[in-house]
């Protein structure tokens, strides 16, 4: 009987200071992204796949699974995005088979 004890001051002052740091790390993390949009059919824009590609240039490759990690995209729509940006001579495949691919930025 009795119940759970309730939290005192301190304990809840250190819990909203917490839940304040934890939220503006969100923030933070959230303002290097650059932000997704679709189109009415589902798909990534035009404007987000130069966003995208800007900042993936950097890296030495790219996986579906990374744009999926990065942007929260699902794997199939990052695997169109990686496609749409090869047609575009912006990437080249490297390697894959039927299930991953890897491309690299194409050198400027």
């Amino acid at each position: 009987m009795g119940g759970k004890k309730r939290p005192t001051i301190s304990q809840l002052e250190k819990r909203v200071r917490k839940e304040q740091e934890k939220s503006s790390k969100q923030q933070d993390a959230s303002r290097g992204k650059p932000k997704i949009t679709l189109s009415n059919e589902g798909r990534v824009t035009q404007a987000s796949l130069d966003a995208i590609f800007k900042e993936i240039s950097r890296a030495t490759y790219i996986t579906p699974y990374m744009l999926h990690s990065q942007y929260g995209l699902r794997i199939s729509e990052a695997k169109r995005v990686l496609k749409a940006l090869e047609e575009q001579g912006l990437l080249k495949l490297v390697s894959g088979n039927r299930r991953v691919k890897i491309y690299v930025p194409v050198a400027a």
